[in-house]
Protein backbone atom coordinates (compact mmCIF):
# COMPACT_ATOMS: atom_id res chain seq x y z
CA UNK A 1 0.00 0.00 0.00
CA UNK A 2 2.74 2.64 0.68
CA UNK A 3 4.19 2.15 -2.80
CA UNK A 4 1.06 2.45 -4.03
CA UNK A 5 0.46 6.16 -2.71
CA UNK A 6 4.46 6.64 -2.88
CA UNK A 7 3.68 5.46 -6.91
CA UNK A 8 0.39 7.97 -6.98
CA UNK A 9 1.69 10.85 -5.71
CA UNK A 10 5.08 10.80 -8.17
CA UNK A 11 3.12 10.24 -10.76
CA UNK A 12 0.64 12.98 -9.13
CA UNK A 13 3.71 15.80 -9.31
CA UNK A 14 4.52 14.34 -12.78
CA UNK A 15 1.47 15.24 -14.16
CA UNK A 16 1.10 18.90 -12.54
CA UNK A 17 4.30 19.46 -13.92
CA UNK A 18 3.65 18.38 -17.42
CA UNK A 19 0.52 20.35 -17.64
CA UNK A 20 2.62 23.21 -17.30
CA UNK A 21 4.75 22.20 -19.83
CA UNK A 22 7.51 21.55 -16.86
CA UNK A 23 9.27 17.71 -16.82
CA UNK A 24 10.14 16.22 -13.51
CA UNK A 25 12.68 13.91 -14.82
CA UNK A 26 14.38 12.91 -17.73
CA UNK A 27 12.37 11.49 -20.52
CA UNK A 28 14.28 8.20 -22.25
CA UNK A 29 14.90 8.87 -25.53
CA UNK A 30 14.60 5.19 -27.04
CA UNK A 31 11.29 4.75 -28.29
CA UNK A 32 10.76 1.39 -27.49
CA UNK A 33 11.56 1.82 -24.14
CA UNK A 34 9.64 -0.60 -21.80
CA UNK A 35 10.54 0.42 -18.34
CA UNK A 36 7.89 2.39 -17.59
CA UNK A 37 7.81 4.31 -14.17
CA UNK A 38 10.22 2.29 -12.97
CA UNK A 39 12.84 4.90 -14.53
CA UNK A 40 11.78 7.44 -12.50
CA UNK A 41 13.77 6.06 -9.51
CA UNK A 42 17.07 5.26 -11.68
CA UNK A 43 19.51 8.03 -10.43
CA UNK A 44 21.65 8.02 -13.96
CA UNK A 45 21.79 11.15 -15.61
CA UNK A 46 24.44 10.37 -17.81
CA UNK A 47 26.33 8.97 -20.29
CA UNK A 48 24.26 11.39 -23.39
CA UNK A 49 24.36 10.22 -27.06
CA UNK A 50 23.88 12.76 -29.75
CA UNK A 51 22.07 14.84 -26.73
CA UNK A 52 19.49 12.61 -25.83
CA UNK A 53 19.24 10.03 -22.31
CA UNK A 54 18.97 7.00 -22.35
CA UNK A 55 17.69 5.27 -19.10
CA UNK A 56 19.40 1.88 -19.14
CA UNK A 57 21.83 0.05 -20.96
CA UNK A 58 19.57 -1.74 -23.05
CA UNK A 59 17.94 1.23 -24.23
CA UNK A 60 21.68 3.38 -25.05
CA UNK A 61 21.91 0.48 -27.27
CA UNK A 62 18.86 0.77 -28.86
CA UNK A 63 19.83 4.24 -29.70
CA UNK A 64 23.71 3.50 -30.74
CA UNK A 65 22.35 0.70 -33.36
CA UNK A 66 19.98 3.74 -34.71
CA UNK A 67 22.47 6.12 -34.56
CA UNK A 68 24.81 3.15 -36.56
CA UNK A 69 22.14 2.04 -39.23
CA UNK A 70 21.13 6.38 -40.21
CA UNK A 71 25.33 6.22 -40.80
CA UNK A 72 25.10 2.74 -43.03
CA UNK A 73 22.53 4.42 -44.91
CA UNK A 74 23.84 7.39 -46.50
CA UNK A 75 24.93 9.96 -43.14
CA UNK A 76 28.43 10.38 -44.79
CA UNK A 77 27.02 11.93 -47.29
CA UNK A 78 27.44 15.58 -47.83
CA UNK A 79 24.19 17.71 -47.67
CA UNK A 80 24.09 18.60 -51.45
CA UNK A 81 25.80 18.01 -55.16
CA UNK A 82 28.71 19.82 -55.73
CA UNK A 83 29.25 20.65 -59.12
CA UNK A 84 30.90 19.28 -62.14
CA UNK A 85 35.01 20.07 -61.63
CA UNK A 86 36.60 20.35 -64.92
CA UNK A 87 39.65 18.23 -65.30
CA UNK A 88 43.03 19.48 -64.26
CA UNK A 89 44.83 18.69 -67.15
CA UNK A 90 42.09 20.43 -69.42
CA UNK A 91 42.22 23.50 -67.33
CA UNK A 92 45.49 24.13 -67.50
CA UNK A 93 46.02 23.50 -71.04
CA UNK A 94 42.80 26.21 -71.25
CA UNK A 95 44.98 28.67 -68.84
CA UNK A 96 48.31 28.39 -70.93
CA UNK A 97 49.98 26.99 -67.80
CA UNK A 98 50.97 24.12 -70.08
CA UNK A 99 50.59 22.55 -73.55
CA UNK A 100 48.65 20.16 -75.31
CA UNK A 101 52.02 18.37 -75.84
CA UNK A 102 52.87 18.43 -72.34
CA UNK A 103 49.52 16.81 -71.28
CA UNK A 104 50.05 13.90 -73.22
CA UNK A 105 53.03 13.53 -72.36
CA UNK A 106 52.51 13.25 -68.72
CA UNK A 107 48.82 11.32 -68.89
CA UNK A 108 51.27 8.40 -70.84
CA UNK A 109 53.59 8.51 -68.48
CA UNK A 110 51.09 8.07 -65.34
CA UNK A 111 49.64 5.44 -67.51
CA UNK A 112 53.05 3.82 -68.37
CA UNK A 113 54.01 3.96 -64.03
CA UNK A 114 51.01 2.30 -62.97
CA UNK A 115 51.11 -0.88 -65.48
CA UNK A 116 55.22 -0.94 -64.28
CA UNK A 117 54.97 -0.51 -60.95
CA UNK A 118 51.07 0.03 -59.48
CA UNK A 119 51.51 3.13 -57.91
CA UNK A 120 49.17 5.85 -59.30
CA UNK A 121 50.01 9.67 -59.44
CA UNK A 122 47.72 12.54 -60.15
CA UNK A 123 48.64 14.82 -62.75
CA UNK A 124 49.52 17.65 -60.60
CA UNK A 125 52.35 16.03 -58.77
CA UNK A 126 53.34 14.06 -62.27
CA UNK A 127 53.56 17.58 -64.19
CA UNK A 128 55.62 18.72 -60.33
CA UNK A 129 58.04 15.93 -60.86
CA UNK A 130 58.59 16.89 -64.39
CA UNK A 131 59.30 20.59 -63.79
CA UNK A 132 56.60 20.97 -66.05
CA UNK A 133 54.54 23.02 -63.36
CA UNK A 134 55.44 25.11 -60.70
CA UNK A 135 53.61 24.02 -57.59
CA UNK A 136 52.37 27.78 -56.41
CA UNK A 137 51.06 27.31 -60.28
CA UNK A 138 49.57 24.13 -59.17
CA UNK A 139 48.42 25.03 -55.82
CA UNK A 140 46.30 28.14 -57.91
CA UNK A 141 45.34 25.14 -60.35
CA UNK A 142 43.96 23.09 -57.24
CA UNK A 143 41.71 25.84 -55.70
CA UNK A 144 40.75 27.10 -58.82
CA UNK A 145 39.52 23.16 -59.86
CA UNK A 146 37.86 22.70 -56.34
CA UNK A 147 36.89 26.57 -56.23
CA UNK A 148 37.99 27.05 -52.91
CA UNK A 149 41.03 29.28 -51.10
CA UNK A 150 44.37 29.01 -50.49
CA UNK A 151 45.47 28.79 -47.17
CA UNK A 152 49.11 30.02 -45.77
CA UNK A 153 50.26 27.20 -43.23
CA UNK A 154 53.42 30.04 -42.41
CA UNK A 155 53.03 30.06 -39.32
CA UNK A 156 51.30 27.10 -38.35
CA UNK A 157 50.33 26.66 -34.49
CA UNK A 158 49.04 23.14 -33.94
CA UNK A 159 47.82 23.64 -30.30
CA UNK A 160 44.86 25.24 -31.23
CA UNK A 161 43.73 23.02 -33.45
CA UNK A 162 44.93 19.69 -31.63
CA UNK A 163 41.14 17.94 -31.05
CA UNK A 164 39.99 18.98 -34.34
CA UNK A 165 40.30 15.56 -35.52
CA UNK A 166 42.13 11.97 -35.23
CA UNK A 167 45.15 11.93 -36.56
CA UNK A 168 44.74 8.67 -38.45
CA UNK A 169 41.90 10.97 -40.58
CA UNK A 170 44.34 13.47 -41.26
CA UNK A 171 46.62 10.99 -42.49
CA UNK A 172 43.70 9.17 -44.17
CA UNK A 173 41.92 12.32 -45.38
CA UNK A 174 45.06 14.62 -46.47
CA UNK A 175 43.64 17.06 -44.29
CA UNK A 176 45.05 19.24 -41.44
CA UNK A 177 43.34 21.76 -39.21
CA UNK A 178 44.69 25.05 -39.88
CA UNK A 179 42.77 27.22 -37.29
CA UNK A 180 39.92 28.02 -34.87
CA UNK A 181 39.32 32.15 -34.51
CA UNK A 182 37.39 32.36 -31.26
CA UNK A 183 35.82 29.28 -31.85
CA UNK A 184 33.36 30.19 -34.20
CA UNK A 185 34.44 28.17 -37.78
CA UNK A 186 37.34 25.81 -38.36
CA UNK A 187 39.39 26.21 -41.10
CA UNK A 188 40.17 22.81 -42.76
CA UNK A 189 43.97 22.28 -45.28
CA UNK A 190 43.55 19.85 -47.99
CA UNK A 191 46.41 18.43 -50.21
CA UNK A 192 45.37 17.22 -53.79
CA UNK A 193 41.96 17.49 -53.36
CA UNK A 194 38.96 18.53 -50.39
CA UNK A 195 37.12 15.57 -49.03
CA UNK A 196 33.68 16.67 -48.95
CA UNK A 197 32.87 13.75 -46.41
CA UNK A 198 35.54 14.32 -43.68
CA UNK A 199 34.59 17.80 -43.67
CA UNK A 200 30.80 17.16 -43.68
CA UNK A 201 31.86 14.98 -40.61
CA UNK A 202 34.14 17.40 -39.14
CA UNK A 203 31.09 19.74 -39.00
CA UNK A 204 28.81 17.44 -37.49
CA UNK A 205 31.49 16.42 -34.69
CA UNK A 206 32.49 19.81 -33.35
CA UNK A 207 29.39 21.70 -34.68
CA UNK A 208 31.40 24.44 -36.13
CA UNK A 209 31.02 25.38 -40.07
CA UNK A 210 34.29 24.27 -41.92
CA UNK A 211 35.49 26.48 -44.14
CA UNK A 212 38.06 24.13 -46.65
CA UNK A 213 40.69 25.35 -48.80
CA UNK A 214 43.85 24.00 -50.59
CA UNK A 215 47.40 24.37 -49.50
CA UNK A 216 50.90 24.03 -50.75
CA UNK A 217 51.88 20.88 -50.86
CA UNK A 218 55.49 21.22 -49.10
CA UNK A 219 53.42 23.68 -46.36
CA UNK A 220 51.16 21.13 -45.86
CA UNK A 221 53.67 18.33 -45.11
CA UNK A 222 55.32 20.35 -43.03
CA UNK A 223 52.34 21.46 -40.97
CA UNK A 224 50.78 17.71 -40.81
CA UNK A 225 54.24 16.79 -39.09
CA UNK A 226 53.55 19.43 -36.47
CA UNK A 227 50.16 18.25 -35.99
CA UNK A 228 51.14 15.05 -35.55
CA UNK A 229 53.74 15.93 -32.92
CA UNK A 230 51.14 18.20 -30.81
CA UNK A 231 49.48 16.17 -28.16
CA UNK A 232 45.93 15.08 -28.87
CA UNK A 233 43.15 13.15 -27.63
CA UNK A 234 43.00 9.04 -26.65
CA UNK A 235 42.39 7.23 -29.61
CA UNK A 236 41.37 3.74 -30.23
CA UNK A 237 40.67 1.59 -33.09
CA UNK A 238 38.78 -1.30 -33.81
CA UNK A 239 37.79 -3.31 -36.83
CA UNK A 240 34.25 -4.84 -36.07
CA UNK A 241 33.43 -8.33 -37.99
CA UNK A 242 29.91 -6.72 -37.96
CA UNK A 243 27.77 -3.74 -37.55
CA UNK A 244 26.22 -5.83 -34.25
CA UNK A 245 29.67 -6.04 -32.87
CA UNK A 246 30.00 -2.48 -33.38
CA UNK A 247 27.00 -1.33 -32.08
CA UNK A 248 27.52 -3.34 -29.03
CA UNK A 249 31.17 -2.10 -28.56
CA UNK A 250 29.93 1.15 -28.68
CA UNK A 251 27.53 0.99 -25.85
CA UNK A 252 29.67 -0.94 -23.83
CA UNK A 253 32.31 1.87 -24.15
CA UNK A 254 29.75 4.26 -23.64
CA UNK A 255 28.64 3.39 -20.81
CA UNK A 256 31.71 2.39 -19.43
CA UNK A 257 33.39 6.33 -19.87
CA UNK A 258 29.93 7.88 -18.89
CA UNK A 259 30.03 10.65 -20.77
CA UNK A 260 28.55 14.09 -20.81
CA UNK A 261 28.17 13.85 -24.61
CA UNK A 262 29.10 11.27 -27.29
CA UNK A 263 28.65 11.76 -31.44
CA UNK A 264 28.65 9.15 -34.60
CA UNK A 265 29.70 10.21 -37.95
CA UNK A 266 31.21 7.94 -40.87
CA UNK A 267 33.57 8.83 -43.16
CA UNK A 268 33.57 6.57 -46.01
CA UNK A 269 34.21 3.34 -44.27
CA UNK A 270 35.52 4.32 -40.77
CA UNK A 271 33.04 5.32 -38.02
CA UNK A 272 34.17 7.95 -36.10
CA UNK A 273 32.97 8.52 -32.18
CA UNK A 274 33.78 11.17 -29.97
CA UNK A 275 33.56 11.08 -25.91
CA UNK A 276 33.14 13.56 -23.81
CA UNK A 277 34.00 13.73 -20.70
CA UNK A 278 33.04 17.76 -19.95
CA UNK A 279 32.66 20.89 -21.53
CA UNK A 280 30.84 19.43 -24.47
CA UNK A 281 27.99 22.34 -24.34
CA UNK A 282 30.97 24.76 -24.71
CA UNK A 283 31.79 26.95 -27.61
CA UNK A 284 34.53 26.08 -29.90
CA UNK A 285 37.34 22.98 -29.64
CA UNK A 286 37.57 20.66 -26.59
CA UNK A 287 40.76 20.48 -24.14
CA UNK A 288 43.16 17.30 -25.17
CA UNK A 289 42.09 15.46 -21.87
CA UNK A 290 37.89 16.71 -22.16
CA UNK A 291 37.37 14.32 -25.01
CA UNK A 292 38.46 10.86 -26.21
CA UNK A 293 37.88 9.26 -29.88
CA UNK A 294 37.20 5.43 -31.30
CA UNK A 295 37.74 5.54 -35.04
CA UNK A 296 36.19 1.66 -36.48
CA UNK A 297 35.81 -0.36 -39.37
CA UNK A 298 33.14 -3.47 -40.24
CA UNK A 299 33.90 -5.84 -42.15
CA UNK A 300 31.21 -6.48 -44.78
CA UNK A 301 28.62 -3.09 -45.27
CA UNK A 302 26.09 -5.92 -46.94
CA UNK A 303 26.34 -7.73 -44.34
CA UNK A 304 26.45 -5.19 -41.46
CA UNK A 305 23.35 -3.33 -42.45
CA UNK A 306 21.37 -6.42 -42.32
CA UNK A 307 23.19 -7.32 -38.70
CA UNK A 308 21.37 -4.49 -37.33
CA UNK A 309 17.41 -4.55 -38.80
Amino acid sequence: MPLVTHRGAVAGVAGAMAARGQSLFPHCANPRCSTGWMRLWRSRRVPSFEGRWACSPECMGELVASALRREMDGGDAVPAPYPHRVPMGLMLVDQGKITPVELHAALEGQRRTEEETGETIRLGEWLLRSGVLSEPALTRALSAQWNCPVFSLDPYRPAEVATAMPRFLSEAGGAVPVRAPGGQILYVAFSGGIDRSLSYALERITGLPVAAGIARDSEFRAAQEQFFATAAPPARYLEAASSWVLARTITKLIEAAKPVEARLVRIHDYYWLRLWRRGADQPGLPAADAVEDLLATIGSPGRARQNLK
